[in-house]
């Protein structure tokens, strides 16, 4: 399917800035002749109407006497006046009596209404000839004698209509031209900073958050930037602390928790758990013959590949403590899978332990090997610490029991409760179990180690 065609914002905004102009020109130019056609047609009813009543006035004896002569000196006199185009007049009987030019014209003649009664002025529009034929019964005293009928023609208004429009179409043209200069400027006007905005967009979208753009105007699009900086600082800090909270827990479980901070018990909460210890064994004869550069470079190495394992399968790395580490499968919420994902984790563990030590020797440097405990039950999660320094962690009998297992672990050994394995005995394999004591507990917890996957 073909990309759809796209118009920007800019021609969109000049194209409708344009059309508007141009459609007010248009406009203004066809309401400007329909009102001077208006105005002219009236103006030429009431001169007809003048030259009418005065003419009928002073033929009324001539025409009576049919006295061609006299009427058609009085014609001549009459058509003068401005826009007078030709002059009939005709007696009681329709016979012509006088015509201003002598031409006869038979378009006009045919069109020349008979005798009418009463005092009325008819007329008669010639489309063709751009003409207007208006008409008066000419009367002595009460009695009709005859009629006169008189052909204006519009052409000294159609001159002047003319130079009307002409003026208005320079005025128009000249507006219409800075109106489109207007159009464009408006146009760069408004989408300048919105493409500023884009541009700032894609690279917000890149990752950049050091983009601060400087309001271009005090107006709307000002309170956007204004408001897409805010947003900017605000993203920025979001992303501070999702990277922060992936330091501790996966990124899938960070991404839980920013979107649903309710997750979060600030207040501590009593829920069930997965608690898993690892730790070196032997590490304070490792760090006596080893230097602290040596000794920090083995920890580092180790921790930095056991971490991104814990993560991988979505723990939390709730607390390092030296030469070892506390992880928990299960907060902020606790699913049923987590005790199956906590002992694939400690499979892991043990795996990425084993490589590690593999890659070290062959570069020959110290290895180290590590016993895992894990048990799982009911803890205090929630917020611990002071107001200088707080911790989102675990406490409680469970985290006891899951670090006693780890003491009591041998090297590659991980040492399960049989409350865990119990739980996922389908799925895994594990030893048979026997008691060991607890410290503060009143009863033995019965253990199993962990060989593998069935």
């Amino acid at each position: 399917m073909g990309k759809a065609f796209r118009i920007g914002l800019f021609l969109k905004i000049f194209l409708l800035s344009s059309a508007v102009s141009l459609i007010s020109l248009v406009g203004g130019y066809w309401l400007l002749e329909k009102e001077m056609v208006r105005r002219v047609t009236l103006i030429l009813k009431n001169e007809s109407r003048l030259v009418l009543d005065q003419l009928a006035h002073a033929v009324a004896i001539p025409v009576l006497g049919d006295d061609q002569l006299t009427i058609n000196d009085l014609l001549r006199t009459f058509s003068l006046q401005n826009g007078v185009k030709e002059i009939f007049v005709r007696g009681k009987d329709g016979k012509l009596l006088g015509d201003s030019l002598n031409a006869r014209n038979p378009e006009i003649l045919k069109t020349l209404p008979s005798l009418r009664q009463g005092d009325k002025i008819f007329f008669h529009h010639f489309n063709d000839l751009n003409y207007a034929l208006a008409s008066k019964t000419v009367f002595f005293g009460k009695v009709p004698i005859g009629t006169i009928s008189i052909v204006f023609s519009d052409k000294p208004y159609r001159t002047i209509r003319k130079e009307i429009l002409s003026s208005f179409l320079v005025l128009g043209m000249a507006g219409l031209i800075l109106s489109l200069g207007g159009a464009f400027l408006l146009s760069r006007f408004l989408t300048r900073p919105i493409k500023t905005l884009h541009q700032a967009t894609e690279s917000l979208m890149g990752g950049d958050y050091s983009i601060q753009l400087v309001p271009s105007s005090r107006d709307e699009l000002g309170d956007l930037t204004e408001g897409f900086n805010q947003m900017v600082k605000e993203l920025h800090h979001k992303e501070l602390l999702q990277n922060a909270l992936i330091r501790y827990v996966s990124h899938d479980m960070a991404e839980r928790i920013i979107l649903n901070p309710d997750l979060i018990h600030l207040g501590g909460i009593r829920q069930e758990v997965v608690v898993l210890f690892a730790d070196i064994r032997d590490f304070t004869r490792l760090s006596n013959i080893l230097s602290p550069e040596q000794t920090v470079a083995i920890l580092n190495e180790y921790y930095g590949s056991l971490i991104r394992v814990i993560l991988d399968f979505q723990g939390s790395v709730n607390n390092i403590m030296g030469d070892g580490f506390m992880a928990v499968f299960g907060i902020p919420e606790f699913l049923p899978e987590h005790p199956r994902v906590a002992l694939e984790c400690a499979l892991a563990l043990r795996e990425e332990v084993r490589i590690c030590s593999k890659n070290r020797m062959e570069r020959g440097l110290p290895v180290a090997d590590f016993g895992i405990g894990v048990h799982a039950g009911d803890g205090i999660v929630g917020n611990i610490g002071s107001g200088m320094r707080m911790e989102y962690t675990v406490v409680g009998q469970t985290v006891n029991v899951a670090s006693r297992l780890e003491a009591l672990a041998q090297p590659s050994e991980i040492l399960v409760s049989q409350d865990l394995s119990s739980r996922v005995k389908h799925l895994f394999s594990f030893s048979e179990g026997y008691p060991i004591p607890i410290k503060g507990l009143d009863k033995e917890v019965h253990v199993c180690r962990l060989i593998g996957k069935k």
